[in-house]
């Protein structure tokens, strides 16, 4: 696991930690997270691209098994996405049938639809490569493993964001698309990060948008 773990989780999701059913104490939380530190980079999930126009690629994923976890919200918040996460990491520090701890992998993918009036919000976790022929169980009833492939729209922001930043890009991103004759699922996107809060240059964001 990686030092960007460590920083990811502890400037927005430490908070929601705290009252994770994953762990028993705050203690507990820390010595995981610290544990995180010293390696030095992430397995990212397989995909093969190709350039549309300027900064925007047509991308490939095959299929993978993802593991994955899901709340419904008035709004988007630091709070939810923090929940989301502390269940899917819990879920690779050993929360599986297999008592397995597995790596930290990127991206970090969070679909944004609505329902109802309310958003669905679905983040998933890659299940690196060494683990997909015999992908462990969730122990948590609100993690579970999904297969995904997709062919999708993307292309990198970087910088740090936020709710609102995340908004401008997909809207920004989905008049680029129409503006391209592409065809693709506008009701939906994907918020996808690859870096923690404390790397200040180069850093990584993405919107997904889903081909039709």
């Amino acid at each position: 696991l990686k030092m960007r773990t460590l920083l990811v989780i502890s400037s927005i999701l430490l908070p929601a930690a705290l009252a994770s059913p994953v762990f028993e104490r705050a203690e507990q939380v820390a010595t995981s997270v610290f544990s995180l530190a010293f390696d030095k980079s992430y397995e990212e999930a397989p995909h093969t691209e190709t350039v549309v126009q300027d900064n925007v690629v047509e991308r490939q994923y095959p299929e993978k098994n993802w593991a994955c976890t899901g709340v419904t919200v008035d709004e988007e918040s630091e709070r939810s996405q923090g929940t989301m996460f502390w269940r899917l990491f819990g879920y690779i520090q050993g929360a599986n049938d297999q008592q397995k701890k597995m790596d930290m992998t990127v991206p970090v993918s969070t679909l944004v639809s609505e329902t109802s009036g309310n958003k669905k919000l679905e983040m998933c976790f890659y299940i690196g490569e060494e683990h997909q022929a015999n992908t462990p169980a969730p122990s948590n009833s609100e993690v579970y493993i999904k297969k995904f492939a997709a062919k999708l729209y993307t292309r990198t922001l970087p910088g740090y964001m936020n709710t609102l930043l995340w908004k401008q890009e997909a809207n920004a991103l989905k008049e680029v698309l129409k503006q391209l004759g592409v065809s693709f699922q506008e009701d939906r996107y994907y918020k996808v990060g690859y870096d923690a809060p404390f790397k200040f240059w180069n850093r990584r964001n993405e919107i997904w948008y889903l081909a039709q």
